[in-house]
């Protein structure tokens, strides 16, 4: 009978040890993705104000429903930030090693890779958030036949994705 109530602590922290491995797997995945999309494309080559496409900071079809000249716009606002965004992106490869050491680390330290990529999460946030204000400011600008034909092109462009149906 002794054997069987101590077992069952074992049985429960085996299943608490999975749900936790498998819940880091799956932020692994989520960040890992989000980086790699991020970081993929090598802007040394590209000229300063292309060198934070829209689409690395999330606008989607946000930027996609922009004239041409509020785009043009935008990407030198975000050209004037590009130094703001280099350090964040630097900041976000510079803690890679760091969670490729903890993954490799026997016994495996789980605090270690959570705030590795909680940091990492944070600063993909603020970059999110530079390229949020930045529209909002390109947004504000507009005048209001502007504004109405964005609307077109942003309806036009979600019917297109299938986010409208």
């Amino acid at each position: 009978m002794a054997d069987n109530t101590a077992s069952t602590p074992k049985a429960k922290m085996g299943w608490a040890r999975i749900l936790l491995f498998a819940s880091l797997a799956l932020n692994l995945l989520v960040v890992g993705l989000v980086a790699g999309a991020w970081l993929r494309h090598d802007r040394r080559e590209m000229p300063e104000a292309r060198q934070m496409p829209l689409r690395d900071l999330g606008y989607g079809p946000y930027g996609q429903a922009l004239s041409k000249s509020h785009r043009h716009e935008l990407e030198k606002a975000l050209a004037g930030r590009s130094r703001d965004l280099r350090q964040n992106r630097d900041e976000v490869r510079a803690q890679f090693q760091t969670l490729l050491d903890a993954l490799r680390t026997t016994p495996f330290d789980s605090e270690t890779v959570l705030t590795v990529i909680s940091n990492q999460q944070n600063k993909l946030f603020e970059r999110q958030e530079i390229g949020r204000r930045l529209l909002i400011e390109r947004i504000e600008a507009m005048t209001a036949e502007e504004r109405s034909e964005f609307a077109d092109r942003l309806e036009k462009t979600l019917r297109r994705s299938g986010g409208r149906r």
